[in-house]
Order: structure tokens, then C-alpha cells, then sequence
């Protein structure tokens, strides 16, 4: 009944990541959707689940199948964490792609020119399936996926289940396999909901593009700009806003995050509140729907997080959050009161923010 459940989940998640791609037509998860399939396919080559489904083809046949498309689905694995990290245009990346290429399969290859044993045939290829898993949960969570809410099970689950599989060489004669592959189930279970959960409630991009204001970085002073700036995100629903105040009297069209000690997760479907200190994991969050086309971002908080992170980390969260929007010909607007800093912290960022005139 394990051996059921097992490919019946592969199938639904590749169905979900497939679903995925056809709404957004998104390149990774075209990958993905490739490597998850294989991964289905996969799943029919082992003897236990063909046997459990009623088949029984000859042993020998799949002694070739299994660590090919294991080696396959590596592959795409890689491709995608690529992807996503924005690598594949770099050597490095083109040089750890062009090692993956030609690696597996000459494995596979000697593997079988040689005779050797099933766990010997299957002593790379699993392991290298299990670092590309690991190496696509890094990726994932790194770039695309928030650890907040619950479709960050998808690559947690990846990463957990590739530990198992790097394994594999060691404990695949033990005791501990039965162990491990139901564990295995757990992660896959893992995977299963995260992808339903990134694929039906996905990011949404903004329903309007603005271009009365231009790309760059800036500061306001002044609270009636910051209104008129709600009120262009509202109506537009573009626009991320990071704010110490809910915003009270309006349901936003926007992404807003809350950022409080109060409380932590989504709260709506736009409101996400946030831990102050948790500035690494905001700046990750905004990049996500940047890259989905929501082109400004305003911040009224920024004293707030400088009490509790001091000036200078939050400096460099600000800095780092204006290189991330003006990388994607976006706009970062800081709303800022002048008597809360001295002059030398001032000056530092007048520097880096040209001052708004709407």
C-alpha cells in the first residue's frame, strides 16, 4: 500500500507542477514539471512497486532503467536550481552543468558495459539525484519559495529526501533501508502538499503597470506623498509595501508586509506580518514579487527597524533591498523623518536616495 501511495503522489505532484506551468508559463517550473515526471516514471521501474501493481518484467531489463532516469532527472533537477539562481549564464554554472552531463550517463554506461552489480549500478546516479534534490530546496527557498507559509513543504521535503538518497550506498544492505523509505514517503508526502499549495495559491502579479514614476531609489519626508502612493497601489494593485502600521479601513490589492513582534505568518491574503529582525528573509520575500512584475516599493518603517536592528545592519538591508528593486527596473521609496538621525547617518542616506518630487 506504501508503494501505492508513493507513486500516486509523484504523479499528482508532477500534475501540480505541470498545472503550475500552464497558468504562468513559468521556465523553471517547466523544468521541474520534466524533472518530476521522470521522477514519476521512475517510481514504475523499481520491482517491489511493479510487483505490488501486478506486473513482473523480467529483473534484468531494469537494471539499466532506474539509474538512467535517475541520472535524467538529476539533470533537470540541476537545470532548474540553475535557473532560478540566475547561474546558467555564468561558466560556473555552464561548467557544473556540462560535469552533470557528462558524468551520469558515462556512469550508467560503464556501469552496464562492465556487468556490474545493481547497487553498484546505482551507487552514483542515487546519490547524485539525492545533491541535485538538496541542491533544488536550496534553490527553491533561496529564490522562490517562502518559508512562512505552506508551500515551503515542497522544498524542505526535496532537501530532506535527497539526504536520504546520498545515503543510499551505505545503507541500502542495512536495516535502516525499510526505515529510510519510509521516511522517504513522509518527504515525498512533504513535496506533494507544498506543490499543491504553491500551485493553486501562487504569487499574483500586479494588475497594472505604473510609469509615472521612474526607476531608482528615493526618500520622502513627507506623510502625503506616502498616502498618495497607497492610493496609486490600491487602485493599480502594483506595489509591495513594508509598514509598522496595518493599514486600517482598506483591504489592500497590494502585498503588505507588517512588520511587528505582535504576530508572525500570513494573516490575509495580501498581509503577511514579519519579525523585525527577520530583514534577510524580507528582502528574499520582496524579490519574489518584484520579479513578477510589482515595480515599487515603499517603506515606512525604517527607524522601526533601525531601533531593533541598528543603523547599520538596517543600512545595509536598505541598501540591499534598493540593488534588488533597481535591478528589476523597479522604484524604492523610504519614507524617512529627518530629526530621528544625526547628521553623519543622514547625509549617509541622502547618498544613497535621491530625494522624491511627485
Amino acid at each position: 500500500m506504501l508503494e501505492i501511495l508513493n507513486v500516486a503522489m509523484r504523479f499528482f505532484t508532477w500534475g501540480f507542477a505541470t498545472y503550475r506551468w500552464g497558468k504562468r508559463r513559468e521556465e523553471f517550473m517547466l523544468l521541474l514539471s520534466i524533472a518530476l515526471w521522470t521522477d514519476s516514471l521512475a517510481a514504475l521501474s523499481q520491482r517491489q512497486i511493479l510487483s505490488d501493481l501486478g506486473w513482473s518484467p523480467n529483473p534484468a531489463s531494469l537494471i539499466a532503467l532506474l539509474p538512467a532516469l535517475a541520472v535524467f532527472e538529476a539533470f533537470f533537477f540541476v537545470v532548474a536550481s540553475l535557473f532560478l539562481l540566475e547561474r546558467l549564464q555564468t561558466l560556473r554554472g555552464q561548467l557544473l552543468l556540462l560535469a552533470c552531463a557528462i558524468a551520469g550517463p558515462t556512469y550508467v554506461l560503464l556501469a552496464v558495459l562492465l556487468s556490474m552489480s545493481s547497487t553498484l549500478t546505482l551507487a552514483f546516479p542515487i546519490p547524485f539525484l539525492g545533491v541535485s534534490l538538496m541542491f533544488l530546496g536550496y534553490s527553491l527557498i533561496k529564490e522562490e519559495m517562502s518559508l512562512k507559509t505552506l508551500s515551503t513543504l515542497f522544498p524542505i521535503g526535496a532537501f530532506l529526501l535527497g539526504v536520504i538518497n546520498l545515503t543510499y550506498p551505505v545503507t541500502i544492505k542495512t536495516a535502516l533501508a525499510g526505515y529510510f523509505y519510509g521516511l522517504g514517503a513522509v518527504f515525498r508526502a512533504m513535496m506533494f502538499i507544498g506543490m499543491f499549495k504553491y500551485a493553486v495559491w501562487p504569487i499574483k502579479p500586479p494588475k497594472k503597470f505604473m510609469t509615472e514614476l521612474r526607476p531608482g531609489a528615493f526618500y520622502t519626508t513627507d506623510m502625503k506623498v506616502f498616502k498618495i502612493l497607497v492610493q496609486k497601489m490600491q487602485s493599480s494593485g502594483n506595489g509591495i509595501l513594508i509598514t509598522r502600521n496595518p493599514l486600517k479601513g482598506m483591504k489592500p490589492r497590494f502585498p503588505v508586509f507588517w512588520v511587528t513582534r505582535a504576530t508572525s505568518g500570513q494573516l490575509d491574503e495580501n498581509i503577511m506580518a514579519i519579525s523585525p529582525t527577520d530583514i534577510g528573509i524580507l528582502i528574499d520575500l520582496i524579490k519574489r514579487y518584484l520579479r513578477k512584475g510589482h515595480s515599487l516599493v515603499v517603506i515606512d518603517c525604517f527607524e522601526y527597524l533601525m531601533i531593533e536592528n541598528g543603523f547599520e545592519n538596517s543600512l545595509k538591508f536598505l541598501l540591499s533591498l534598493k540593488d534588488t528593486t533597481v535591478k528589476y527596473d523597479g522604484t524604492l521609496i523610504t519614507i524617512i523623518e529627518t530629526s530621528a538621525y544625526p547628521k553623519k547617518h543622514l547625509a549617509m542616506l541622502r547618498r544613497e536616495l535621491e530625494g522624491l518630487e511627485l
